[in-house]
């Protein structure tokens, strides 16, 4: 599983890819660079815009709209890159920002916040359904990746800090309540950032410092593959296309002239991912 290159260093700290498969597109954003880019698969064209702050997630919706977080908001935006303000959380909070964030199987945004400094336990997790949000983890210091396995009923959540891959059981009104430690990062290279999980219900865990994706089985607690990237800061994944099976591959710059941080890459793989779900517009 080579990766392909497929946007050279576009990004200053590029991050979660996420799959339109309604649209098919897919989408990414550049944290730092305030913009977000789409790769519309049917013709390889690859659009930009700009946004109005730091854009630290993208997700497809019910409609013709995508949503997203920015700074403290939750905004819907057109094809024009028109942000509309949804709801916003911690508005008061200087020191925070939204960071990861993904549709669950019900129709939310679950998106977390994490300490600008990275350093405090001030960020939270939350479950923002329509106009209202409820607040479901605290204590986080980088909130970060998410997933679900919807045959099992296990939500995942990565806060970086603590080098794991925390497992939650869920409901329909995402309550959830943690069972244990899914992936333990302790001897792994780097930090935990992003992941994405597939059919077969592995985790598939962007490895921050660590230039890898790693593959966990986390009901074995095993590691079973490994993909590396000529990039030091691989943020996060996503499956996309025909039957799911490319990884769409976001990474961020660490400011060394040959490394290739801040590209978009590909990998092709033999696995089969799992679908990505859409935001309910209210």
């Amino acid at each position: 599983m080579d990766p392909e290159i497929i946007f050279k260093k576009i990004d200053d700290l590029g991050e979660g890819p996420t799959f339109d498969e309604k649209r098919n597109r897919v989408y990414w954003v550049d944290i730092r660079g305030k913009k977000f880019h789409y790769l519309n698969l049917d013709n390889s064209e690859m659009k930009t815009f700009a946004s109005i702050g730091m854009i630290s997630s993208i997700v497809p919706t019910d409609s013709n709209m995508m949503a997203a977080t920015v700074d403290h908001g939750l905004y819907l935006i057109d094809d024009n890159g028109k942000h509309t303000l949804l709801i916003e959380v911690e508005k008061e909070q200087k020191s925070t920002r939204f960071n990861d964030g993904k549709a669950d199987p019900f129709g939310n945004y679950v998106a977390g916040t994490m300490d600008l400094e990275e350093k405090r336990p001030i960020g939270s997790l939350y479950v923002l359904t329509g106009k209202t949000i409820r607040r479901i983890l605290d204590n986080l210091t980088i909130s970060n990746g998410i997933a679900w396995n919807t045959k099992k009923k296990v939500f995942y959540h990565i806060d970086t800090p603590k080098r794991r891959v925390e497992a939650y059981s869920y409901d329909s009104r995402m309550n959830i309540e943690r069972m244990g430690t899914a992936v333990d990062f302790r001897n792994e290279v780097g930090n935990p950032d992003g992941m994405t999980i597939d059919a077969e219900g592995n985790l598939w865990v962007a490895h921050w410092g660590g230039n890898r994706i790693t593959v966990h089985d986390p009901e074995k607690q095993k590691k079973i593959d490994e993909i590396k990237f000529p990039a030091q800061n691989i943020t996060s994944c996503v499956f996309a296309g025909d039957g799911l099976h490319d990884l769409y591959v976001s990474s961020a710059s660490n400011g060394n002239a040959d490394d290739l941080g801040g590209s978009l890459f590909r990998v092709k793989t033999e696995y089969t991912g799992s679908r990505t779900f859409v935001f309910s517009v209210p």
